[in-house]
């Protein structure tokens, strides 16, 4: 049992996500070393905080959402984006899996995974942003083009219809007397 106990906290402390369990009222009671690196705060200083103080207004609907969802007894199946502020007062996005703790089938606390993906959001939003400057770039391009040849094509053929016109007009004092009428 304790080698188990042991293994587990290893996992735990070590894992690449964000982990911590905070008790029903939203105070943090375990974290691990990767919420460190997440919110910027050390694992003392993390213990005790309400998990509140870390959300922006708009995540804590959601917070409330999720934590009223778990306890109806509907399970989490899908993760979901949050974003949070760090020590710094910068701004995180993390992508979050949260599950209800039960004990002696009484709600005890929720236990939560993330994952930073703010490197990446940021990355998707340029991409998204390039994709319609060169979107737009390439319809002002149509429309210059498109502009340019009806103006040059209308005035070349206003031109040929005129010289043809002109050609016209000028062809009787050209042609034989019997092919004039």
């Amino acid at each position: 049992l304790e080698l188990s106990r042991q293994n587990y906290e290893e996992v735990f402390d070590n894992a690449s996500d964000a982990i911590w369990v905070h008790d029903m009222e939203g105070n943090i009671t375990l974290a691990n070393k990767a919420c460190e690196k997440l919110t910027n705060y050390s694992i003392p200083e993390l213990i005790g905080k309400n998990v509140r103080q870390f959300l922006v207004p708009e995540a804590i609907v959601l917070a409330r959402q999720i934590k009223d969802r778990l306890l109806r007894g509907k399970a989490m199946g899908h993760r979901y984006e949050q974003r949070l502020i760090r020590k710094d007062g910068s701004e995180a996005i993390m992508q979050l899996a949260s599950r209800l703790i039960v004990s002696d089938g009484k709600p005890q606390a929720f236990q939560n995974m993330a994952r930073d993906i703010t490197e990446e959001r940021k990355l998707q939003d340029n991409l998204r942003f390039y994709f319609r400057e060169c979107l737009r770039v390439q319809e002002e391009e149509r429309k210059r083009l498109a502009c340019e040849l009806h103006d040059d094509t209308s005035q070349q053929i206003l031109l040929l219809a005129h010289g043809v016109d002109d050609l016209a007009s000028k062809a009787s004092n050209y042609l034989p007397q019997e092919l004039r009428n």
